[in-house]
């Protein structure tokens, strides 16, 4: 009887902790490359400790090796679900700037993003960084923790499911980061396509000119200026999607029950 009670917590602890795990490695912050493996596990053990007392007592050791496979899937499946809803906001960040660099013509000057091992362009690690500074200063690192307490009482560990409902959702959301990420990037967006549209004219009014080639300093600072000027419309733009994570949270979860 003590070697099946002890047998049923160990399973009870892994299975917490495959669905911690998923979220850490999942969101953008602790996935970089520059945070160790060692860091991300002891973290993630770490919250799993906190949050074992909180999981539901309806849950039986397995004996079938299988049967608990499918289980720890099951648990990685929840985590990377609630991981991906943040991803996607940092996504939503770095999609604007991409945008942005796009028309200013900044897209050009790429460098080695050491947290991601990709290339990246400026403006695309300014937001990045913006939206990292916002993830903490607003306490969305509380809210993914309990969102994650909030995973193990509603959905206990084994009994999530994918369904068309969920599927359809994270669709939507997925089709929704192009929204969001004009949203976040508005204000320079806009500027830079009146800018193009006013170089166009002067072009056609004016063909002698190499208006074009003339006209990437122009932009570039233009697009340095709109930066700091629109940082007070951006800020709060980014803090109400992650504001929402609560929101987003709570139907996802629902949704895999």
């Amino acid at each position: 009887m003590m070697d099946i009670a002890i047998t049923l917590e160990i399973q009870k602890f892994m299975l917490v902790f495959f669905r911690v795990a998923a979220v850490i490695f999942m969101v953008p912050i602790f996935s970089s490359r520059m945070v160790s493996t060692i860091f991300k596990g002891g973290l993630s053990l770490m919250i799993a400790y906190l949050l074992f007392d909180i999981v539901p007592m309806n849950f039986t050791a397995q004996q079938d090796p299988f049967i608990l496979f499918i289980l720890c899937v099951k648990e990685i499946f929840v985590g990377a679900t609630i991981g991906f809803v943040v991803r996607l906001i940092f996504n939503s960040a770095s999609m604007s700037a991409e945008i942005i660099s796009l028309q200013s013509g900044l897209s050009f000057a790429r460098f080695m993003d050491p947290t991601t091992q990709a290339q990246v362009s400026i403006i695309e690690q300014i937001k990045n960084l913006i939206a990292i500074m916002i993830f903490f200063v607003i306490d969305a690192h509380h809210m993914l923790i309990q969102g994650i307490a909030y995973s193990l009482t509603i959905l206990p560990i084994g009994s999530a499911s994918l369904n068309a409902p969920l599927a359809g959702y994270l669709i939507k959301a997925t089709g929704g980061l192009f929204a969001a990420a004009f949203r976040i990037g508005a204000p320079i967006i806009v500027t830079l396509f009146l800018v193009e549209l006013s170089f166009g004219i002067m072009s056609r009014m004016i063909p002698q000119a190499n208006v074009f080639v003339d006209a990437l300093p122009a932009k570039i600072l233009i697009t340095v200026l709109m930066l700091g000027l629109s940082l007070g419309y951006i800020v709060p733009s980014i803090a109400a999607l992650f504001k929402g994570l609560e929101t987003d949270f709570a139907r996802v979860i629902r949704m895999m029950g």
